[in-house]
């Protein structure tokens, strides 16, 4: 999920929906300056099916358990938007996407401080320098429990990175009388800064301290969304969601820093998140990786709840050709899709207790059809955070009730790699792009070479693995409900 401080059905290569989500160092390149060869990042979401877990000798693995769908009209489907259900209760259409699923989505409630929404773009120039701009009505974006009343505030973080690597810009923090968003459309004003948009094209604009910007996004392929794109946890009281209305898009405009102002080309990314709940109730875990392999374009999910929702896994995998406008691949399902994660290493922030993989594998397989890409880091940190530090009472009650010892967020820059193997293209080849990992408790982390958890043994290679033994896998439960 991209925003800090900061999927069609069927799944076989189905139609995407008709349009009807650090320090700096110069002279070498920042921390933070890890799109300038590639794309940036932006938000996971989607779709839980029942799964596998299992874990070995560095590994961690999410599989299919093969289900096959709930009956027609079934609340408790484990594919997303597969039932009538789902689309009627949401006002969505299984063969298009519409303007207002960009707009205002938790208006009726945004006095709840549990509920939290964003719309996050990103950019990269010809020439290497990097713009995040995203628009949110949470300080936290639904990473913390009981957020409470000081929490519920909108916020900007807008950013450049120059292609020495030197930052500009940052977050700022608005009153609601700053803030407006049409519930139609993507209208959303906060303070100086605007962002506007129709699905195919969008323009983000304004001045967020010595940093302005004027940059026009042109999408080249359609938008994606997997299914109703929405997310239930257990019932469909509580909720997450997710549009990508600019999977890849082209980039013009310009920028200004300090009263400097340049000419902006290049490409970019746009996407929506919205839910009522905070992750950490309902999640575990996630992976989520964009990147880019010459004119092909992939954005790969691997989402893990909670155990109370069945410790099911969410995927998603997607490939289009920028060059043609087609979607390759757009698949949501576990029966089709599988995602490994390799390589543990030393967290880039010292304060992180574990270590993490560095490496994470999505596959997709469907009959003769297939197609994988990786993701594996390059020692280029955009950004670690901790979140809840400093809890407060209500905080701390929470977090030791879901039995949560920390939260982190970490995204870096990557190296791609992608292999198509379907009936209209055989290819494959490296590019760039960027990881994040979203940790609700750090359980689940590889530990540090030499140590082992409570519970574990160590390894020579540094994995460990619950009472010394390595598992080949087991069978979660129940699915949440989706639609």
């Amino acid at each position: 999920m991209p925003e800090v401080p900061l999927v069609p059905e069927g799944p076989l290569r189905p139609t995407a929906p008709a349009v009807a989500t650090a320090p700096a160092g110069a002279p070498a390149p920042s921390r933070r300056a890890f799109l300038r060869g590639g794309v940036g990042a932006g938000l996971v979401a989607a779709v839980p099916g029942l799964a596998a877990v299992s874990a070995c000798a560095g590994t961690r693995q999410s599989q299919a358990a093969g289900t096959g769908p709930s009956p027609s009209g079934s609340d408790t489907a484990p594919a997303a938007g597969r039932t009538s259900n789902g689309y009627g209760r949401t006002g969505l259409r299984r063969d298009s996407i519409q303007q207002w699923e960009d707009g205002f989505r938790t208006a009726a409630h945004n006095d709840d401080p549990n509920v939290f929404e964003w719309w996050y773009s990103d950019f990269t120039g010809d020439d290497g320098t990097v713009v995040s701009f995203t628009l949110s009505t949470r300080m936290d974006d639904g990473f913390v429990p009981e957020p409470g009343e000081a929490g519920r505030r909108p916020k900007s973080s807008v950013t450049v990175t120059d292609p020495d690597g030197a930052d500009h810009g940052g977050v700022r923090t608005y009153d609601w009388s700053d803030f407006t968003s049409s519930k139609d459309r993507c209208d959303v004003r906060l303070g100086p800064l605007t962002l506007t948009g129709d699905l195919k094209t969008y323009r983000m604009k304004g001045q967020s301290g010595e940093v302005a910007v004027d940059l026009t996004l042109t999408s080249l392929v359609q938008p994606f969304r997997p299914g109703t794109g929405i997310i239930y946890f257990g019932d469909t009281d509580y909720f997450f969601g997710w549009l990508c209305a600019v999977p890849s898009g082209s980039a013009t405009g310009t920028i200004t820093v300090n009263g400097e102002k340049r000419s902006f080309t290049g490409h970019g990314y746009h996407d929506h998140n919205w839910g009522n709940r905070p992750f950490p109730y309902g999640v575990e875990h996630w992976r989520w990786g964009r990147g880019s392999v010459g004119q092909y374009s992939m954005i790969g999910a691997d989402v893990h709840l909670r155990e109370e929702y069945g410790s099911a896994v969410v995927p998603v995998f997607l490939v289009d050709d920028t060059k043609d406008g087609k979607r390759l691949v757009g698949a949501y399902e576990p029966q089709t899709v599988t995602v490994r994660e390799s390589a543990p290493r030393p967290h880039p922030d010292a304060a992180y207790p574990r270590d993490y993989y560095s490496t994470v594998h999505w596959s997709y397989h469907h009959g003769g059809d297939r197609a994988d890409f990786t993701f594996t880091d390059t020692d280029q940190l955009i950004v670690a955070r901790q979140y809840v530090a400093q809890p407060t009472r209500t905080q701390k009650a929470a977090l030791g009730n879901l039995g949560i010892d920390e939260i982190w967020y970490t995204r870096y820059a990557t190296k791609n790699d992608l292999t198509l193997a379907l009936p209209a293209v055989h290819t494959s080849g490296t590019g760039t792009g960027t990881l994040e990992a979203a940790q609700f408790g750090l359980s689940t982390a590889p530990p540090k070479k030499g140590t082992a958890s409570p519970g574990t043994t160590a390894h020579p290679d540094g994995t460990a693995h619950p009472d010394g033994t390595a598992s080949p896998g087991h069978t979660t439960g129940p699915n949440p409900s989706v639609s």
